[in-house]
């Protein structure tokens, strides 16, 4: 059985870009829509509020584009 990888580049508030990487498409948006809720309602997205919701989704950080 094939295991996909759904991916979602993000921004952070010191500019700092991460690729998360998830094991189900409902958890990357999920984590996707939350980011920006966060972001518009409470203030900005550091690592540790990244840490926090990615959790939540079960997701992970691929890596740092170039």
């Amino acid at each position: 059985m094939q295991s996909d990888t759904y991916y979602l580049e993000y921004e952070l508030h010191d500019g700092t870009r991460v690729f998360l990487a998830f094991d189900n498409e409902n958890d990357r948006d999920g984590c996707h829509i939350s980011l920006d809720m966060y972001k518009a309602q409470l203030g900005p997205i550091t690592q540790e509020v990244l840490d926090r919701i990615l959790g939540k989704f079960n997701g992970r950080i691929a890596g740092f584009p170039g």
